[in-house]
């Protein structure tokens, strides 16, 4: 009896920080489980497919959700355009956060995300695109933003289905669209030009896969 509550305390307390997994560890053992923890935080736990949205004809990648209510998001993607008029394809790459404040449960595998907020930064490899305005062009010929990167921010929502791990390998899949735009559109937007407001948004759509 006299061996109860020691193990209840165990299980309910800690010691400088220590939980109540690492009370029997070693010093060394304890540090050896903080960095595994830290690279297992590394491992991706959703994959993303997403249309257009300012990044490519087509894009995918992987992402990491935390957060108490895991509300917050980062995505890594790349994605393609096709040649279009130019002479050959060019490989995007896309570095977006994600922020999704509500979520309604409507049963235990259905759930709507009214609300979901990204920015995102997109660079476009290639040779044509600059960073800096290049020396060819008279001075300030191109005012302000370069064409290597675009910086765009999004809303949209999402649609939800709960899966059963064990079953499918995989936790959820969601459905979602987004309405975006670039700095460059905004900027020309508010420049006075003939572009209206419809002119500058677009339409994306994808599906994310959460697995971990």
């Amino acid at each position: 009896m006299a061996f109860l509550p020691l193990t209840v305390h165990a299980q309910e307390g800690s010691i400088e920080g220590v939980d109540s997994v690492e009370m029997g560890m070693s010093r060394f053992d304890r540090r050896v489980n903080h960095i595994r923890r830290y690279w297992a935080s590394l491992i991706p736990t959703q994959f993303v497919l997403q249309n257009a949205g300012n990044m490519g004809l087509i894009s995918t990648g992987i992402g990491w959700s935390y957060g108490k209510r895991g509300q917050w998001e980062t995505q890594i993607l790349w994605g393609i355009i096709p040649k279009y008029n130019s002479t050959h394809d060019h490989l995007t790459n896309t570095v977006k956060e994600n922020y999704i404040p509500w979520s309604i449960s409507f049963n235990d595998w259905l759930a709507l995300e009214p609300l979901e907020t990204s920015i995102y930064v997109n660079t476009v490899y290639g040779h044509e695109f600059w960073r800096s305005q290049p020396r060819r062009y008279p001075d300030k010929y191109y005012q302000a933003l370069s064409t290597k990167f675009r910086i765009n921010v999004a809303l949209g929502q999402r649609l939800t289905f709960n899966l059963n791990p064990e079953k499918y390998h995989c936790r959820s899949i969601s459905l979602f669209y987004e309405v975006s735009s670039c700095d460059l559109y905004i900027r020309s937007l508010f420049q006075g030009t003939d572009i209206s407001f419809w002119d500058v948004i677009g339409l994306s759509i994808g599906v994310k896969m959460v697995v971990l």
